[in-house]
């Protein structure tokens, strides 16, 4: 079972990461990290539809893959982590390949310290807002920066899969059977370690339930368009045949929701507020 770290703030997260980014980077530029190079990047790259001359806001940009994504595909980006050293890779991405991507390191719960409201077209993040200790401040400081009807399109662990127990059951030759899962209402950030890397790292989640993720959207005063629980593709299996187990569980959850009109009954309504101790 995962453990609890023993802080989860925003010093925390940026030293776990700026720890982690060597190893990330590398993951990354070797094809390690073939789950979000093969299968859940790409699912959430499609689910962006044409973004040619958007100006787009990257959260939790990591090392850059999404935002290099978005500008390959003629969007303005601008990206935001936490972590310089995870920056500092991004940044000479962009020297090696020039995109026009701009980069800061900042916290994503205070990006009206950067930009000015209603400064982008579109905001994505790619499996990277449940990393972060303050979401529904993130959640609220990306709407005020997003143009009436602008988007927000992110990936997050799947809630009802990365559960604080989950382990999979497996026959006598290895063969995995079937998912365990277990404390889905247990709330809190988790512990993670990466092994397999060029070296071990741990970073921390949040964990949360789907009613704490739809609520957090709903209260940031986002409207839901679209949902996904991306399955790899064929194309992606026969190369990589450990995508298997995401092809019968969701591993990843996507959300495409729309920054709505002020009064949307659609977005604010009689709907119960969330107890505070849900709110990492």
């Amino acid at each position: 079972m995962l453990v609890r770290p023993q802080r989860f703030d925003a010093e925390a997260v940026r030293e776990l990461w700026d720890t982690a980014a060597g190893a990330y980077a590398e993951g990354q530029a070797s094809g390690r990290d073939y789950y979000r190079l093969a299968f859940f990047g790409p699912a959430q790259i499609a689910l962006c539809g044409d973004v040619q001359g958007l100006r787009i806001l990257d959260v939790g940009c990591g090392t850059g893959y999404f935002a290099r994504e978005m500008a390959h595909r003629g969007a303005s980006v601008t990206g935001v982590d936490i972590s310089p050293r995870m920056l500092e890779h991004a940044v000479h991405a962009e020297s090696q390949d020039p995109l026009g991507i701009r980069y800061l390191v900042h916290d994503a719960a205070h990006l009206l310290d950067c930009f000015v409201p209603e400064s982008f077209d579109m905001a994505t993040s790619c499996l990277a807002l449940q990393d972060m200790p303050e979401i529904p401040d993130v959640l609220k400081s990306i709407h005020s920066l997003l143009v009436s009807g602008g988007r927000l399109v992110a990936s997050i662990a799947h809630p009802c899969t990365d559960t604080p127990f989950r382990e999979w059951a497996r026959d006598e030759s290895g063969r995995k059977k079937w998912l365990c899962i277990d404390k889905y209402f247990e709330r809190g950030p988790l512990e993670y370690t990466w092994r397999g890397w060029s070296y071990e790292f741990t970073t921390a989640a949040y964990h949360a339930t789907l009613e704490d993720w739809f609520g957090w959207l709903l209260d940031a005063g986002f409207r839901l368009r679209g949902l996904r629980e991306p399955r790899p593709t064929a194309a992606a299996l026969r190369t990589h045949p450990d995508l298997e187990d995401a092809a019968r569980v969701p591993y990843y959850l996507m959300f495409d929701a729309i920054r709505a009109e002020e009064g949307d009954s659609r977005v604010r309504g009689n709907r119960p507020s969330l107890p505070a101790e849900h709110t990492p």
